[in-house]
Formats: structure tokens, sequence, C-alpha cells
């Protein structure tokens, strides 16, 4: 039997952008703004987002909150590509509730290897770096054709700020290539996060490979799913595949445990549930916009 789906009509904290300090003063009340009162809400904006960083996982290390906490309250960053700040596209970016759960779920399972199929901007990278920081030998994999083409080299300039003293590798190629290389290496990991291109075939692709790199009992989480696209692969992948969900606080994202390796007959087939189209041409998601209510299913279980 097909998995069950929940939908939820509510609004979700998480995909807000992070709120200034509550003891900030509302604009109206505070007066004319001069340039003193600019940099004291500034200030006071980045304290807000830091202690919602520390907040959220109060294991990481003082360096990662410093840097994710002027990632986070930023609207440039510096690239490889440019010598001026490069003004940000915020939708690619995790928020810190997924960053942090993510960062948790690694350490709780000592990951000492894990991939990432998207780099962009290096958010997930860093919260994945500090994670790594306790673990002898550990390894980070980043896979993204246009690192530099498209996000400027400014998740490379990240990671080299960070300085975490963990072995990161970037891969500028496709995934599919990419993933490839790796299981011709014999190379295994036992946290996968699963971030690339959206469309269905894609998602399905990226899993298929990242599958044949993760080791038993590893993780692959999935971003973005309040995609259409992203929800009904991983409904097939729930389906179908020797893996078990793992329960975690965001909706945006769904995690899963791998319980062993593919052992199915070839003529085995479950079926899932396809979601409708969608179709992004006209507006922005609403999943991008702070103040929006975002509809989203969320697998939750298994049956048998």
């Amino acid at each position: 039997m097909a998995i069950k789906l929940r939908q939820t009509n509510r609004p979700q904290p998480w995909l807000a952008d992070p709120a200034p300090a509550a003891n900030m003063v509302p604009p109206k009340d505070r007066g004319p703004v001069v340039n003193q009162d600019q940099a004291v809400t500034t200030q006071s904006y980045a304290i807000g987002i830091r202690e919602q960083i520390i907040r959220a996982n109060s294991h990481l290390h003082k360096d990662t909150v410093d840097l994710l906490a002027e990632m986070y309250r930023a609207d440039a960053l510096q690239g490889t590509k440019s010598r001026r700040p490069v003004p940000l596209n915020k939708l690619p970016r995790i928020l810190i509730e997924q960053g942090a759960t993510m960062n948790w779920l690694m350490r709780s399972h000592s990951v000492k290897r894990s991939l990432e199929v998207g780099f962009a901007y290096g958010f997930s990278t860093i919260w994945m770096l500090d994670a790594l920081r306790p673990r002898r030998n550990a390894l980070h994999v980043a896979i993204d054709p246009y690192e530099l083409s498209l996000w400027h080299g400014i998740g490379l300039t990240q990671v080299e700020r960070l300085a975490s003293g963990v072995r990161f590798e970037w891969i500028e190629n496709f995934s599919i290539h990419a993933l490839s290389d790796l299981i011709r290496r014999n190379e295994k990991f036992d946290f996968i996060f699963i971030d690339g291109n959206h469309k269905f075939d894609d998602v399905i692709v990226d899993f298929y490979l990242s599958n044949q790199l993760l080791l038993p009992g590893g993780l692959v989480a999935f971003d973005d799913m309040w995609m259409n696209s992203v929800r009904s692969a991983t409904n097939f992948i729930v389906n179908n595949l020797a893996c078990e969900i793992v329960p975690q606080p965001v909706e945006n994202m769904l995690v899963l445990r791998k319980t062993g390796y593919d052992t199915r007959d070839w003529r085995h087939f479950n079926t899932f549930e396809v979601l409708g189209s969608s179709d992004f041409a006209e507006q922005e998601p609403a999943a991008s916009k702070p103040s929006g209510i975002t509809r989203l299913h969320r697998v939750f279980g298994k049956s048998s």
C-alpha cells in the first residue's frame, strides 16, 4: 500500500526570514533614522540572528556561529570571481532550523563522511562542516557545476573563511557524472544531502546514484519538499527502496535511513502517489515568501 500524505495549510515559521531581535524598537517609534541609528539597528538585528542560531543548535563552534550570523543577515557576500560582494538570491539558502537539524542529525549519527548535491552559497555546507569538526579524518564533498559561473564562488569563499580543519572537496561537474565517478572510486558516505536540480527525473537519478554511495544505516536528506516533483520522487523511493523515515521537525525536508542494500526482485514495483504539475513561470514559489503560507505534503510513514 502506498504511503499516506498529510497536508498542512498553516504558516511554517522556518520558511520565514530570521526576525529581528525582540527588543528592537519598531521603525515608526524610533523617530528619524540617522547613521548612528542604522548602525545600532544593524547590530541588534545581527544579535537577533546569532541568538536564533545558538538557540537552534547550542553545539556549534563559535567561529561557525559568527560566520553563519553574518551570512544570514547579509544581502551580499564576497565570492572568488568578484572584487565586490555579490547580491544574494535568498531562495537557495537553507534556513536556520533546517541547518541546525542537519547538523544535529550528523552529530547524533557520528557522521564522518558527508556529501551534498548542490553547493551554491554554501549555507548547508557550513552547517555540515561544523558537524564534522570533532571527527578525525572527516571529509565533506560538494558537487556543483555552476559554483563559479552562477554562484560566483561565494560558497568556496565561505568554506575558506570557516577554516574548519575538515577535508573539503568541491567537484565542478554535473551530479550524474560526479556521483558516477565516486561510485567507480568505491567511495562511501554516511550522510548525503540532495539539493540539486529539482525536476522529478533529476531527483530520482541523484538518489539512485547517491544510494550506491550510502552505507547501510546512513542518512539521505531531501530539500524542498514543498515541490511536487520532489514529493513525487520521494514517494516512489519510500514505497520501493530499503529505507525508513527519520523523524525530525522540518517539514520542508525529508530524511531517510538506508536499512540495507537493494535486494529487490527484477520484477518488483510498488505504486506511489504522483502529485499534480507545478508551474512557477508566473510567480515566485510560496516557500520563498517570508509572509506567505505554503501548502506542504509531509511523508510521515509507510504502510505495509
